[in-house]
């Protein structure tokens, strides 16, 4: 995938679908976050901005410990439902298609996943890195405990129950390769 098109799936971890044309996407058919795991960081409402891919996310707060994310990119815009978690020292953002809507690039209603790292002015995303999860999945070394498929569109879907996918993220330390390149977002501030 080029620089673009890697980028353009950091931005499915907050706000853009990835690589819509190309169908770049590491989903699973089940929640990667749960009940126990769900927070709320108020530093995450606001509007963001990666400059470098003119990407704008708008993030509100939704239903219950829910964000409500809105995202303008060159080649696609949508919204998405997210629920930050923890699991261990790393936060993520669980995504998924706002309930109601067509999901676009989601074929099937799924999740997807990104690591994020959030202060008052950056907030950096990488998602699960799809080309190091197809190589294994090529090489017959994909972490078991994910259960990865490939579609016919080439998305890769983590098949396992939720409880074993956070079990195997639980235990991904912070320079693991199952992450993508990161993606810095900057926050907007409201006319003065």
């Amino acid at each position: 995938m080029t620089r673009h098109a890697r980028t353009h799936g950091l931005l499915l971890g907050l706000a853009v679908l990835t690589a819509a044309s190309t169908g770049c996407l590491v989903l699973g058919l089940n929640r990667f976050a749960d009940d126990a795991s769900v927070t709320f960081d108020a530093r995450l409402v606001g509007v963001w901005r990666d400059t470098d891919d003119d990407v704008s996310v708008t993030i509100e707060k939704s239903d219950w410990q829910s964000y409500r994310l809105s995202y303008v990119h060159p080649i696609a815009a949508g919204q998405l439902t997210g629920y930050l978690f923890k699991l261990g020292n790393s936060t993520f953002i669980d995504l998924m298609p706002v309930r109601g809507q067509d999901p676009g690039v989601f074929t099937i209603a799924a999740h997807a996943l990104v690591r994020v790292e959030i202060d008052d002015e950056t907030l950096t995303v990488s998602p699960l890195s799809y080309d190091w999860l197809a190589r294994m999945l090529d090489a017959h070394t994909a972490p078991a405990e994910l259960s990865l498929v490939r579609t016919e569109r080439d998305q890769l879907v983590a098949t396992a129950d939720s409880e074993r996918m956070r079990e195997w993220l639980r235990a991904r330390p912070a320079s693991d390769p199952v992450f993508g390149p990161a993606a810095t977002f900057t926050k907007e501030r409201p006319p003065s």
